[in-house]
C-alpha cells in the first residue's frame, strides 16, 4: 500500500475547515474510501454518498480542480493499490505502523526534501522584506505558538534576542493576552501555527488585532482563521501525513522561515547585529571559565 501524502488526499484533509457542510460529506467519503470514487461516475458517486452531482462539482472547484475526471486522476495518482477498496483511515493507520525502519527513513527524507523544495515557491520576497522591516520598527514584539510551533516560536525569540531585538515568548497564554492588551499600532505579534486554528493563538491574535497591532502569521498555505486575521502571511507547504502524529516537516519548514528572517534581519543592520552577536556569544562563552 502506497499513499502520496503530498497529493490530493492531504490537500483535502488540510482544507476541511474551508468546506461547506455538504462539501464535507464529499471530503469525508473520499478520505475514508478513495477507491470507490475511482470506480464510479459522478452520478453514481453522488448517489453512493447521498449527495448531488452539483455538490461534488462544487467540491472540485473548491480544490481548484477542473472537474470530476481530474479529481479521479489525482486520486489515482495519490493511491497505488492493487485492490482499490482502500478501506478506512483506521486501517491505514494500523498498516502504517508496519513499515520497515528503512521505509520510515526514506519516507521522512523524501517528504522533507519535497516540502522544502515546494516551500521555495510559496515564499514571497516582498512579504518577507516587509516583515523584516516591521520587526525592526516595532516597539514590542510578542511571539507565540503551541506544541511544535511553540518550539519554533522560542527559537525565533532566542535568535532575535541574540541580535539585540527584544521580544516576548512565554508558555503562559493568559499572560500573553495581558501583554497584548496594552499593544497598539507600534507593536507586533508573530504567530506560529501550522493548522492556523489553535484556539490559544487565535485568542491572542484576535486581541492584538483589535488593539491595532500588526500580525504576522506563519501557517500552512490556504485560508485559516489565524492567517485571515494577519497583516502578513508567510505560508508553509501542507505536509503532514494524514495518519501520523506530531508535526515533523511543518516544524522544519517553519524553522527555515525563521532562519531566512533571521539572516535578512542581520543583513538589514549588519554592523550592529554582528556586534551584538559577538558580544552575546562572548558573554555566554565566558560562563564557567576560571577568573
Amino acid at each position: 500500500m502506497v499513499i502520496n501524502m503530498n497529493g490530493i488526499l492531504l490537500r483535502i484533509m488540510n482544507n476541511k475547515d474551508s468546506f461547506s457542510s455538504k462539501e464535507l460529506i464529499v471530503a469525508d467519503a473520499i478520505i475514508s474510501n478513495p477507491g470507490k470514487l475511482l470506480t464510479s461516475t459522478i452520478t453514481e458517486y453522488a448517489d453512493f454518498i447521498n449527495t448531488s452531482p452539483a455538490t461534488v462539482t462544487r467540491f472540485c472547484k473548491r480544490l481548484n480542480v477542473s472537474g470530476f475526471q481530474e479529481l479521479k486522476l489525482l486520486i489515482a495518482k495519490a493511491t497505488n493499490y492493487d485492490d482499490l477498496n482502500i478501506g478506512s483511515i483506521e486501517r491505514m493507520a494500523e498498516e502504517s505502523t508496519m513499515e520497515t525502519s528503512e521505509g520510515i527513513i526514506n519516507s521522512v527524507m523524501v517528504n522533507a526534501i519535497s516540502s522544502i523544495d515546494r516551500l521555495r515557491g510559496l515564499l514571497d520576497i516582498t512579504t518577507l522584506e516587509k516583515v523584516t522591516s516591521r520587526i525592526v520598527d516595532s516597539r514590542h514584539i510578542l511571539i507565540c505558538g503551541v506544541g511544535a510551533s511553540g518550539v519554533v516560536a522560542k527559537d525565533f525569540h532566542q535568535k532575535l534576542v541574540r541580535i539585540g531585538i527584544l521580544s516576548h515568548c512565554d508558555d503562559d497564554f493568559d499572560l500573553a493576552k495581558v501583554q497584548v492588551t496594552s499593544f497598539d499600532n507600534r507593536d507586533l505579534v508573530i504567530a506560529f501555527s501550522y493548522s492556523g486554528m489553535k484556539s490559544e493563538i487565535k485568542s491572542i491574535v484576535s486581541i492584538a488585532k483589535n488593539k491595532g497591532a500588526s500580525i504576522v502569521a506563519i501557517t500552512r498555505a490556504g485560508n485559516n482563521p489565524i492567517s485571515n486575521m494577519a497583516d502578513y502571511h508567510i505560508p508553509v507547504v501542507p505536509s503532514e501525513a494524514i495518519v501520523r502524529d506530531g508535526a515533523t516537516v511543518s516544524r522544519l519548514q517553519m524553522l527555515i522561515v525563521v532562519d531566512i528572517l533571521y539572516q535578512m534581519l542581520i543583513n538589514t543592520n549588519t554592523g550592529s547585529a554582528l556586534e551584538t552577536l559577538k558580544e552575546t556569544w562572548m558573554n555566554v562563552a565566558s560562563e564557567g571559565k576560571d577568573e
